[in-house]
């Protein structure tokens, strides 16, 4: 059962609260880089692993005068975010989620984070990952393993490999997170904790060259959809210092879907003559809740104007083959240099397993991965241009696994558990498709989170953002207060 018609009297703190606070002189950045500090001195460490308190001071002093003096450097001034423990900036030690990987910089690259920092953000620190991001619980044998907020009595998964950013903005800390998806990396977490995660269009989101491949996408993890809408805006857009970046031309960023149809947003045409393609057999292949949920809201998108197409997904077997070669491969060409040192033995037994599979595929097999990820990107390109608009599945068939007592000294390897975590994400990953997850209802025993994916053409965020605005009167009495929250405003005032 589920309770996605019951009343939850809950709202997340937006980044539009923060700033009228600030701006009405009733909070300060500093007050509220304060109480963040104090709220994670005593916090479980699973979720935020590392901060710079004397750096976050500083930064919340200086927005704070900027408030004082009417010169706000822009709509994220002052904004609390975390990172992945894999994007460098300065101050803050970057691990990957390893006992032994270490990072720092003294200059910033990456360049959606300059973006942000442009912007007059506060870094409160680095986020949890499951370890080197191989893969999709969440599971840490060196930093913890975060709760997932929405599980009421026992420790559940908060899905990875973005696990911390999706349980800092789950819990209520932080309004913004910076995650990486690389097979489902944003979506995942987001969807088993509820929040909303974008995986913009490869490259949409500039990455330095350093530090991903050719699946991994960068992109925000918030508590609502226009909060997502105002990062994905800020950060997006081709970098300057990747030459990568010269082979393609990429369109300019907009939000055209997004705000010409705000007018229109919860009225009965709201989505009219949107095309809504749906895999039945493919959505079927999920858990019996969240199968309930997602035909719940094809009804509601139907409600609302959409013509829903059905569609087909062909070869999806050996779509996620050719990604799983892809990502193992490039994982372990990352990491080559570690696997014949002692220190590989201090990696957890599933990750070391993961590497060692990417180091058996030939060259013969990544190449043939390629040529189906060819195959795939020319379907899913015929498809929007032809017959649909968006992409409809859920995020994950099932909610948050339990995490298990007799897994916390060496971990797990479940492949069928990873593999049905990333079922209906990892397409959009090898095809490099724009795509976002949101929550529409919980679980009525668990009270855990069930979501939905919208997959648009490439360059479509904006299509993406505006279903996904539309969708919030799925979860008809809004979202529900997690089991752990903190308050961070309200303890402000």
């Amino acid at each position: 059962h589920s309770l996605g018609a019951l009343q939850h009297e809950f709202r997340y703190w937006s980044i539009s609260d923060y700033t009228r606070g600030y701006l009405n002189g009733t909070i300060t950045p500093t007050q509220v880089a304060d109480r963040l500090i104090k709220i994670l001195e005593r916090m479980d460490s699973t979720i935020v692993i590392r901060m710079n308190v004397e750096q976050l001071r500083s930064q919340a002093a200086e927005s704070t005068k900027r408030y004082q003096n009417g010169t706000p450097l822009g709509v994220l001034d002052g904004i609390p975010i975390v990172m992945k423990d894999q994007i460098p900036t300065v101050g803050i030690e970057v691990t990957h989620g390893t006992s032994f990987l270490s990072e720092q910089v003294d200059k910033d690259v990456v360049y959606p984070l300059i973006k942000l920092k442009q912007q007059g953000v506060l870094i409160v620190g680095m986020a949890n990952m499951h370890e080197i991001g191989l893969g999709t619980t969440g599971y840490n044998i060196v930093r913890g393993t975060p709760r997932n907020p929405y599980g009421k009595d026992k420790h559940y998964y908060t899905g990875g490999s973005s696990s911390g950013c999706a349980a800092a903005v789950a819990v209520g800390l932080v309004p913004l997170a910076l995650g990486g998806d690389g097979g489902g990396s944003i979506r995942i977490p987001s969807s088993l904790c509820g929040c909303v995660g974008l995986k913009p269009t490869f490259k949409r989101i500039a990455m330095d060259a350093a530090l991903g491949n050719s699946v991994f996408h960068l992109g925000p993890i918030t508590s609502n959809v226009h909060d997502a809408a105002l990062a994905y805006a800020i950060m997006a857009g081709a970098a300057d210092n990747d030459h990568r970046h010269q082979s393609q031309k990429q369109p300019p960023v907009h939000l055209h879907a997004y705000t010409v149809n705000a007018k229109e947003t919860g009225s009965s045409n709201s989505l009219k003559g949107l095309r809504i393609g749906v895999f039945e057999e493919h959505i079927n292949d999920s858990e019996e809740n969240v199968l309930r949920e997602t035909n719940r809201a094809i009804k509601y998108y139907k409600s609302r104007g959409a013509e829903i197409i059905p569609i087909t997904l062909p070869h999806l077997a050996e779509i996620h083959m050719a990604h799983g070669i892809t990502i193992t491969t490039e994982m372990f060409s990352m990491m080559k240099d570690h696997y014949h040192s002692k220190r590989f033995l201090d990696l957890s037994p599933e990750t070391r397993v993961s590497l060692t599979i990417g180091k058996c595929w030939s060259a013969a097999e990544f190449l043939a991965a390629q040529k189906v990820r060819s195959y795939a990107m020319h379907h899913v390109e015929d498809l929007f241009r032809n017959k649909v608009d968006v992409i409809l599945s859920p995020a994950t068939p099932c909610c948050a696994p339990p995490f298990r007592a007799d897994a916390r000294s060496h971990g797990e390897s479940n492949l069928p558990m990873t593999s049905a975590l990333m079922r209906y994400v990892i397409h959009g990953n090898l095809t490099g498709l724009p795509a976002i997850a949101f929550p529409v209802a919980y679980d009525e025993d668990t009270s855990l989170p069930i979501s939905l994916q919208i997959q648009a053409a490439h360059w479509r965020e904006d299509l993406l953002l505006h279903v996904a605005r539309e969708s919030q009167g799925i979860l008809k009495k809004g979202v529900a207060k997690p089991s752990m929250y903190v308050d961070v405003l309200g303890t402000c005032k």
